[in-house]
């Protein structure tokens, strides 16, 4: 076996047409197909029909009544002349004297041989151990109709071909050996390598593989590579092309087109492929294998030239089941020919235009469902994987700005509460809560002047998915005297959670970082049957920030750097309550 067919056999999935044997020898019923010798010594012992088992040889599933795949004590066992010959185009030979059998793959590049009634299958000048024997076998139906099994997994691997099996099925591929030139031939001086082999094994159901052989041990670095969504070019320098200019094209497969030529004593080869596919590559000794396998990405997209990946951001649109990718400058007409790749069923559209201002691109995702969404930046372009917010997130919290709308909530002259709410709690702590070192992701009950039902804000814990529920108010009271933060729970809601945390325990600690953060009287953790905390599904508290008509609170909040602060220690607070009670997502 060669050293990469280890490589090669993760990447086949399986099928077969098969029966199952019988435990002991029983005499032939209306069903059985096939008789087999399993020891040698002239007694045949049927086999059952089993019609969930199936065999499929480069996507088409092979079917054979008088010899079908069997399995016999769990292993695999196929008919020479039937499977082989017939369906993957191999010659054999058989002398019915001495038993011995010898098989040549299609390609005419691999054989082996062996004797009926043994297990060791012979390699070149290796012995290979099998499973189980080599076989003879009848239909039982009419026992004039014979041939011979071989264990499948052995044979059929050393003979070249791609294998893979479960209990159900098995499934056989070529590996396709497009291009060749092993003789060691004489080149410049200026080249210390030289590239003379393309293995391309094409799996329609999995992943596939390119293999680069060269003469001599392969320097990786000297091997440069230049990428996008859907090719990668490596650059072999100061090695020569013993292959000749190549530019093939492929069908029904990951890999869509194979370029090799040669460049200022460079060789180059580009592989073009389907850009729902991964790369990933590896060294060994004189051969360089690309490996292709189905992304877990969502979107691919490419990076236009002279764009820093760092800069791409993403604003979350989540009351529209949407997203933005915002990418610096104006690249729509680049989108428009580089489309992203869609790579999952969530995606209802994916569209490209220009931001507001004109001067970057927005890359508008919008999804079936509520989706969380994470960013990663790769060489020459980025994914997105979209999925269900806890599968995204590690923790998450509703933000619910008091009051909305028609319900302006307290004021004191130039100061109204629902304002002051949103202000604080989405417009200045969203921008800590989105930050890349941020360990939260936070939606928010209202995100604009908007009036939400007081026992709908509750329910919205369920619908984002959260591990906590946070409120934002301001007090008010007729004696301006009355200052300070005061922080409610629920004694209805304050059950200890899976990860130890209750909500008299967050309201204590937010109490405590808000103080850290401003300048205010403490008032106290307190419990009330406040809706949004009385009917929630987890851990929540009302945060009461300050008196909006207080003779010392009414001056800081009017300031915009305290309501700064006011919003950093909110989500500080968050932040140090994850931290101590994680939710070990």
């Amino acid at each position: 076996m060669n050293k990469f067919s280890k490589i090669s056999k993760a990447f086949f999935i399986a099928g077969i047409t098969a029966m199952c044997l019988s435990i002991a020898p029983k005499p032939a019923i209306a069903n059985a197909s096939v008789s087999i010798e399993q020891n040698n010594d002239g007694n045949y012992i049927n086999i059952e029909n089993d019609s969930s088992l199936k065999a499929v040889y480069n996507n088409v599933t092979y079917s054979n009544e008088t010899f079908p795949a069997i399995r016999v004590d769990a292993v695999w066992m196929v008919p020479v002349k039937e499977f082989l010959q017939d369906i993957l185009g191999c010659t054999y030979s058989y002398d019915e004297n001495e038993g011995t059998l010898f098989i040549s793959n299609n390609y005419g590049n691999a054989s082996v041989s062996c004797v009926v009634g043994s297990k060791e299958l012979s390699v070149g000048s290796s012995v290979v151990g099998m499973d189980l024997p080599v076989m003879k076998a009848k239909n039982t139906e009419d026992n004039a109709k014979k041939t011979i099994y071989v264990p499948a997994s052995k044979v059929i691997q050393n003979l070249g071909y791609g294998y893979d099996s479960s209990a159900t099925e098995i499934s056989v591929t070529d590996n396709i050996k497009l291009y060749e030139n092993s003789k060691q031939t004489e080149y410049e001086n200026q080249y210390s390598n030289a590239i003379n082999s393309i293995i391309y094994t094409k799996n329609l159901s999995g992943n596939d593989i390119v293999n680069i052989t060269a003469l001599n041990d392969l320097d990786e670095n000297k091997v440069k590579e230049n990428t996008d969504y859907n090719s990668i070019e490596y650059i072999y320098a100061d090695t020569k092309n013993l292959l000749g200019d190549i530019d093939k094209s492929f069908e029904n497969g990951v890999v869509t087109e194979i370029k090799i030529w040669e460049e200022e004593n460079n060789t180059h080869l580009k592989i073009t492929f389907d850009g729902r596919y991964v790369v990933s590559k590896q060294i060994l000794a004189n051969t360089f294998s690309v490996i292709l396998e189905k992304g877990s990405f969502s979107i691919k997209a490419l990076i236009p030239d002279g764009v820093d990946a760092k800069k791409i951001t993403a604003t979350d649109r989540y009351w529209n089941k949407q997203f933005y990718i915002i990418v610096p400058g104006n690249h729509v007409s680049f989108y428009k020919k580089y489309i992203p790749i869609n790579n999952s069923s969530v995606i209802q559209k994916i569209n490209v235009n220009k931001t507001a201002d004109g001067n970057n691109t927005r890359i508008v995702v919008t999804t079936t469902k509520l989706q969380g969404y994470k960013i990663t930046n790769e060489d020459g372009y980025f994914t997105v994987k979209i999925g269900a917010p806890k599968k995204i997130y590690k923790n998450i919290i509703l933000l619910d700005a008091g009051h909305g709308g028609k319900d302006s909530g307290a004021s004191y002259k130039n100061l109204y509460e629902k304002k002051l709410n949103l202000e604080i709690i989405y417009t200045r702590a969203r921008k800590y809560f989105e930050a890349n070192n941020s360990n939260v992701k936070a939606y928010w009950t209202r995100h604009d002047d908007t009036f939400i039902n007081l026992y709908t804000r509750p329910k919205l814990s369920k619908t984002y998915s959260a591990d906590m529920f946070m409120s934002l108010h301001m007090n008010s009271a007729g004696n301006r005297l009355a200052n300070g933060t005061e922080v409610y729970y629920s004694s209805k809601n304050n059950k200890v959670t899976s990860t130890g945390l209750y909500s008299k325990k967050m309201a204590s600690m937010m109490l405590n970082s808000i103080l850290d953060g401003i300048n205010a009287k403490n008032r106290g953790v307190r419990q009330a049957g406040f809706v949004v905390n009385k009917y929630n599904t987890v851990p929540s508290i009302l945060v009461e920030l300050g008196f909006i008509t207080g003779n010392k609170d009414y001056p800081n909040l009017k300031k915009a750097a305290y309501r700064e602060k006011a919003a950093k220690a909110l989500y500080n607070g968050v932040e140090k309550i994850f931290k101590k009670y994680p939710t070990k997502r």
